[in-house]
């Protein structure tokens, strides 16, 4: 039998009874619900019964034995099926198990869950670098941290372990030559930058110069426009509907799945012109369709595919436009960057914070916050322009 109790807020207790033995004792873990779930009493009730069922198998599995005898090899498994597989994304997932048996397994696989202490983590944070012996960047770091992080909260929510020793290790950081190194990198385009990135643009085929400059303007994420279907174009409404991406699966295979959040998906609007180009596209787009001998998109119609109809794989966008760049000696910023330039170029057009947060629908304003409240010099230069009139030489209280 297995059940849970609210504990109040968003927090909740599932309960299990181990059928392995005899007098049936229960074990629980808490949960809490993600705050987009917790607001639809349909989507709690599945997130709930999807827990408890979860949790059931793991108590019955008796994968919940002692924590002396459980290894951090052998705990994995059941964190992933337990945590990872339900609130993690394929692609996420992923990234988390290839951190965990590259840099975790190798120094904690062995160990007994309950040895491995907080000096043994905080040293190993000290010590990591790359496999070719040089420093390993934060952001590197920060990531193996969030997925020894994860392994660690599951055990101690489970009573695999009594106490975290993760609690004790500070979040990997940036010294300050690494941020100044970070914040001289480039990260978006100008607005005169981007006039002449997309006149540059023409000289892509049509589907890569409709991608790249609706990314821009957008401020899509790369998968997100690869998953962009005509049903998804609004031309009246001069928009975009997003709600699937092109992503990887566990093993790397390229899917379409959900989009990061609840707050990424949605109408996105667009500028007319662009709008207009994708217009005058489809019909190319169609014809190409009716030409091509073998379709292999079945009833999918990406609007960005190879020619048979079928998704692109992520990275042939990433690398196709660092080709364009480097073939017309143009600045370089990552395919993220356009996603940036996109917010920068609304910021500097007078758009406020919520507006940008909207468009580029972030969960958080917080994050819209912390990224295009600087580094842009029109934004400085028209606040600072507004002082001009204080000029004591020009007013009637000058000397």
């Amino acid at each position: 039998m297995a059940y849970y109790e609210h504990l109040g807020g968003n927090k909740y207790r599932v309960v299990a009874r181990d059928i392995t033995k005899v007098n049936k004792p229960k074990k629980s873990k808490s949960v809490e619900a993600p705050p987009d779930i917790a607001k639809s009493v349909r989507k709690l009730e599945s997130w709930l019964t999807l827990e408890v069922a979860e949790w059931a198998k793991i108590v019955e599995s008796g994968s919940l034995g002692k924590a002396e005898k459980i290894s951090f090899r052998n705990f994995v498994p059941t964190w992933r099926t337990g945590y990872a597989l339900q609130h993690m994304g394929d692609y996420t997932r992923r990234q988390s198990m290839i951190f965990i048996k590259t840099y975790l397994m190798p120094v904690f696989g062995d160990v007994r869950m309950d040895q491995i202490t907080t000096l043994h983590l905080v040293t190993f944070f000290a010590e990591i670098k790359r496999k070719d012996g040089k420093p390993m960047a934060t952001n590197t770091k920060l990531n193996i941290f969030k997925a020894a992080k994860s392994v660690f909260d599951a055990a101690t929510g489970w009573g695999v372990i009594t106490k975290n020793p993760i609690d004790g290790v500070d979040r990997p950081s940036a010294g300050k030559k690494e941020k100044k190194k970070m914040r001289d990198k480039k990260k978006n385009y100008s607005w005169e930058e981007t006039v002449q990135v997309l006149i540059e643009m023409f000289e892509l085929p049509t589907r890569w110069r409709l991608y790249f400059s609706g990314v821009m303007m957008g401020g899509f994420r790369r998968g997100e426009m690869l998953a962009v279907e005509w049903s998804d174009i609004d031309n009246d409404r001069g928009a975009i509907w997003i709600e699937d991406q092109i992503t990887f699966d566990e093993d790397g295979k390229k899917t379409e799945g959900e989009v990061k959040s609840e707050a990424s998906e949605g109408w996105v609007p667009m500028p007319r012109w662009y709008m207009d180009q994708l217009k005058e596209y489809e019909r190319e787009w169609k014809k190409e369709k009716l030409q091509c001998k073998s379709w292999e998109g079945g009833d999918k119609r990406f609007i960005f595919h190879g020619g048979k109809g079928i998704m692109y794989f992520p990275t042939t966008a990433t690398n196709t436009w660092s080709k364009f760049l480097k073939r017309h000696n143009l600045p370089h910023i990552p395919l993220h960057g356009l996603r940036h330039t996109a917010g920068m170029l609304l910021r500097e057009s007078g758009a406020d914070l919520k507006t940008i947060q909207e468009q580029l629908r972030h969960s958080k304003i917080g994050t819209t916050a912390d990224i295009y409240t600087h580094k842009s010099a029109a934004i400085s230069r028209a606040a600072i322009d507004q002082l001009e009139e204080l000029n004591p030489k020009q007013r009637k209280f000058a000397p």
